[in-house]
């Protein structure tokens, strides 16, 4: 793939459109392009690895929105689009360890605010709450999924040869609930992880706080469990 947009990553402090920024700088950030998948990959200034792989991005979304904000240093901060009146990140520069954990926290609490206010709407009894996640440096995902008391008693009527079918989460047809998957996948890839799993870290707040909180907004079942897993 050929680049499409180079994004310098010292410019002059504002707001600009791909546009408006001149690709010939020496230190860009290359922006390549496949229409099979909307693929849109680059990768991260400085780093002697580090690619990142973001899909289903529409050219004509690129073409229009992306937007490169930098900082009154004059550094890349990030980059965006808008996509069906959403911002949507695909860079984000951190200045030191100690702030690059202060953001990926508050996204972490913001994100599972999102999921807990989503397990809020379900009013049905509920016997199981799973709560998944799983990272392998392309793919990051944070979900959670219900089990409705009359779906598990229906899965043990039907596999009685499988006495731990109820916590099964796969065999259950309800929908996955997550937040925001690809900000959380971008926040992370950027961020230094050599000394320290930032990943793991938003994990870690929202599995606490979902099991401080998601019990007491659910209609629960005498045999109520919540089971936390990271799946391969």
């Amino acid at each position: 793939m050929e680049a499409i947009y180079g994004i310098p990553v010292k410019y002059k402090e504002g707001i600009y459109g791909a546009n408006e920024l001149n690709m010939d700088e020496e230190n860009v950030i290359k922006i390549h392009y496949s229409d099979y998948g909307d693929i849109v990959t680059y990768k991260l200034p400085d780093r002697e690895y580090g690619e990142i792989r973001l899909y289903g991005i529409e050219k004509n979304v690129l073409d229009l929105t992306l937007k490169a904000t930098y900082d009154a240093n004059g550094h890349l901060k990030m980059l965006t689009v808008n996509r069906e009146n959403k911002e949507e990140l695909l860079y984000v520069y951190y200045e030191n360890a100690k702030k690059t954990k202060k953001e990926i926290e508050k996204f972490a609490y913001e994100n599972v605010n999102s999921i807990l206010d989503k397990i809020s709407t379900y009013k049905e009894v509920v016997s199981r709450l799973f709560v998944e996640y799983f990272n392998d440096g392309e793919c990051m995902d944070f979900h959670v999924k219900i089990g409705t008391e009359t779906e598990k008693t229906a899965l043990e009527k039907k596999y009685p040869q499988y006495k731990d079918i109820g916590d099964s989460c796969g065999d259950y047809s309800s929908e996955i609930l997550c937040g925001d998957n690809d900000r959380l996948k971008v926040m992370v890839s950027c961020a230094d992880n050599d000394e320290f799993d930032y990943f793991q870290h938003a994990v870690d707040i929202m599995v606490q706080l979902i099991e401080e909180k998601a019990p007491h907004l659910l209609n629960k079942s005498d045999d109520f469990k919540l089971l936390c897993a990271e799946y391969d």
